[in-house]
């Protein structure tokens, strides 16, 4: 089977805009469609596309021998929501038997964990969820054999240590312990908020309310938390090596989209899934794997074998060259050519500031988006306008969001940050039907966090305000649930779990409306029918966060609006201007990268886990934006490195002079 200039040009038309065309390294790509093979792309390479085109190609060259499919894993649904919007109806073939397209959670709930969890018990789970685990366990109240203070005592070490639904427990001959779920390690059983600890019987019967809590839910509630569906889906693999001839005899291809993001227990997973007989190409950037931040190196290493060859995107369509001249260093995997656009020449700036200055970083990047100024549709613009008619913002971002005694964070410049707000309004539905249409290959955890934020909406919709005279947050809202009625939230989760299975919109919408009910709110007409009417409309696009974590200025008659958020909360967008603050963590940021800003390559096997994690929040943060990036850096670091930044690379402006 090959892929013709023919389906490239198809291709083209459908996923990019008229008179754009793949360059040489993606059409390469898109053709190697007989090889395993490991994609490093770099930011803005446009992989996502690329790879919708390939599979678009593919789709069209089916049945395939012996009726095989396509498998698509993706950790977010990004990819999903932009296949249905480009291709409409024809975009059911990807979706239908024998292909699956959707997150690696849902693939694993689906042929793995179920059928495992039905192997173990007879019968089938009611859902896969943590947060209806969590209210399961919180709600327990008597266990057989559990005295009560051991349970309460269970219930106080969660308090502290929140392990409810995070934790699993572990047996070795006669002993056992209560672990994590994500890591396995050991949960330390201390008192908490107290000398006194409790004695070793006591914490022996800690351990053991713990493990029954946990069987409990597991087998009378049948709730699974996320953790143990991988727990049930790779014990299943073992118990059952011929799962892999069977799931590699019905994909013949399998794409794993931001293979960076992929964790241990996943990728272990899909190897155990998929023998060599499978064509296995991972898509993504090693240097932006960030999702856990605990210091562990990606899992997803591009490395040629026998098995996999090497392919990249080097070409930026959205990083200027300026800016693609700073981060080629700025990564944990340095590349020798990064190419960027050539169209807008502002060299990055270095904002200088002192314990005095610190509140007029933020005033100085505004400043600067509305003096500095570039081509936009054959006009010229400031890059306020721009980010208006692009509606990608100017956003300023920092690592470390919460306060810190001892250094920086991001309260630092702005006071009123709320790490808790940010993610309010991040994806917006025009209503609730079109989430719920566009919501069907998503993991149960998405649906829930979607559904969510459709009921924040419609409060929204209807100007009812939290007690803080704002909008209602994810965890205002749930907190106001569960004050009102202990047991509503239970409900409501539970439903939210049962119409991600069940496909009927009319009564999912009315859980919604009886749920706000519930909360003796007023809902508007208007906010009704966001949630009842059943019509769907274009797909979800990023909403400005409006009054949340946001700098206002008024600069020559403009208000100009620059949103805040850490690094974490700002992966995959696309910025017009970005500004970078300098936190701590365990040593101001600066100082783990230093020698990589002033274009000195100092990457060895000896450097710390510490400077890979902050070169990897540093290469997100630097590859957001599209015209200018703005570095905040202390007058105390500044000066150590000041005859190292190069007046060709940077402009730097120092707020003390």
């Amino acid at each position: 089977m090959l892929v013709s200039d023919d389906d490239i040009n198809k291709a083209e038309k459908i996923f990019l805009n008229n008179g754009q065309s793949f360059d040489d390294e993606r059409k390469d790509f898109i053709r190697c469609i007989d090889k395993s093979l490991h994609l490093q792309a770099c930011p803005g390479s446009g992989k996502t596309t690329v790879l919708l085109a390939k599979l678009y190609i593919l789709s069209e060259k089916m049945p395939f021998e012996k009726n095989q499919g396509i498998c698509v894993l993706t950790h977010t649904n990004v990819a999903i929501d932009i296949i249905k919007n480009k291709l409409g109806e024809k975009a059911n073939r990807i979706f239908s038997h024998p292909n699956f397209f959707g997150t690696i959670q849902s693939f694993v709930d689906r042929y793995l964990a179920i059928p495992a969890y039905i192997k173990c018990f007879g019968y089938r789970p009611n859902y896969i969820d943590t947060e209806i685990q969590k209210e399961r366990m919180l709600n327990t109240f008597y266990l057989r054999d559990i005295g009560k203070d051991s349970l309460n005592n269970l219930k106080s070490l969660n308090y502290a240590n929140k392990i409810f639904g995070e934790y699993t427990f572990q047996k070795s001959g006669q002993e056992c312990k209560i672990v994590y779920s994500s890591n396995k390690k050991p949960i330390n059983i201390k008192k908490p908020r107290s000398k006194n600890d409790w004695t070793d019987d006591e914490k022996k019967e800690i351990i053991k309310a713990a493990v029954q809590l946990k069987c409990k839910v597991l087998k009378i509630d049948r709730v699974l938390s996320y953790f143990d569906s991988y727990d049930f889906a790779n014990k299943y693999l073992d118990q059952i090596p011929e799962l892999s001839k069977i799931f590699s005899s019905r994909f013949k291809y399998v794409f794993i989209d931001e293979a960076q993001d992929t964790s241990a227990i996943q990728k272990e997973i899909i190897e155990k899934c998929f023998n060599e007989n499978v064509i296995i190409q991972w898509i993504g950037d090693v240097n932006q794997g960030i999702m856990n931040d605990d210091y562990t190196e990606t899992v997803w290493e591009p490395k040629k074998d026998n098995r996999y060859e090497i392919m990249k995107l080097t070409k930026s369509h959205r990083i200027p060259q300026p800016i693609a001249d700073v981060i080629k260093n700025i990564a944990i995997k340095p590349y020798d050519t990064l190419c960027g656009c050539d169209n807008i020449s502002i060299k990055p700036v270095i904002i200088v500031f002192d314990n005095n200055t610190t509140d007029k970083v933020l005033n100085k990047f505004a400043e600067l988006v509305c003096t500095k100024k570039s081509n936009y549709n054959d006009e010229e613009k400031n890059l306020y306008d721009i980010s208006l008619c692009s509606g990608y913002p100017a956003k300023a971002v920092g690592w470390v969001g919460k306060e810190n005694e001892n250094g920086l964070s991001i309260k630092y410049y702005f006071p009123n940050f709320d790490k808790k707000l940010t993610n309010i309004n991040k994806i917006y539905f025009p209503n609730l039907y079109t989430m719920y249409e566009l919501s069907k290959n998503v993991s149960p955890r998405e649906f829930k966090n979607r559904t969510i934020s459709c009921i924040l909406e419609a409060l929204s919709l209807s100007n009812i305000m939290s007690p803080k005279n704002r909008k209602y947050s994810k965890s205002e809202l749930i907190n106001l649930i569960n004050e009102t009625n202990k047991n509503l939230l239970n409900e409501l989760l539970t439903s939210i779990a049962k119409y991600y299975i069940e496909n009927d919109f009319q009564d999912f919408s009315n859980v919604i409306i009886n749920c706000i009910s519930s909360l003796r709110f007023n809902l508007k007409n208007k906010a009704k029918e966001y949630i009842q009417k059943i019509k769907l409309k274009d797909a979800p696009n990023t909403q400005p966060t409006d009054g949340y974590n946001v700098y206002k200025k008024s600069i020559n008659g403009t208000e100009v609006i620059i949103p805040i958020d850490t690094v974490h909360g700002i992966k995959g967008e696309t910025h017009t201007a970005t500004l970078y603050l300098e936190t701590k963590y365990y040593t101001n940021s600066i100082e783990y990268f230093y020698k990589e800003l002033t274009d000195k390559k100092n990457m060895e096997e000896s450097d710390s886990k510490r400077k890979k994690q902050a070169l990897k929040i540093a290469h997100v943060a630097f590859s957001r934006p599209t015209h200018l990036l703005c570095i905040a850096i202390h007058q105390e670091e500044y000066e150590k490195y000041c005859n190292n930044f190069s007046n060709d690379v940077f402009t730097i402006i120092n707020l003390l002079e």
